[in-house]
């Protein structure tokens, strides 16, 4: 398992609807990946061989009703993307509004780990603000880490 994205910058989404990845994300992304609906709301970028992996994780661990609702949920969002030669990519519209990206300048381009995220500015911001030190310090004794 590697943890290859990390970081996080905010980036001018275009008149297009493109927004530039950062440079240190877009090697281990690939030439192709899949873009779909996020955990929480944000969109998410999954290098092919993450994206097999997650989808194959729901189908043999999720029962039947709930797994339909999660293919649902990410595979009617999914869709194979490549990088444009400056490191853009074209954001779908309908994906945008899902995630309250429709009609804003920026987002938040987001390594979390295995995939990128891409957030509304406001909204990052506000879940990493609600995140304390105590919080985080629970949760490593609780695992033991």
């Amino acid at each position: 398992m590697q943890y290859s994205f990390m970081g996080h910058k905010t980036n001018k989404i275009d008149a297009k609807g493109r927004i530039s990845i950062p440079a240190n994300m877009r090697g281990d992304l690939g030439a192709e990946f899949v873009a779909s609906r996020g955990f929480g709301k944000c969109l998410a970028l999954f290098p092919i061989d993450e994206w097999d992996e997650f989808m194959k994780n729901i189908h043999e661990n999720v029962n039947h009703k709930k797994r339909k609702q999660l293919e649902l949920f990410f595979l009617a969002n999914a869709e194979k993307m490549s990088l444009d030669g400056q490191g853009r990519l074209l954001l779908n519209e309908e994906l945008r509004r899902q995630v309250d990206l429709l009609g804003e300048a920026q987002a938040e381009v987001f390594g979390n780990g295995r995939r990128i995220e891409i957030w509304n500015c406001e909204q990052f911001k506000a879940e990493l603000s609600q995140i304390t030190v105590d919080e985080v310090e629970d949760i490593l004794d609780e695992f033991d880490l």
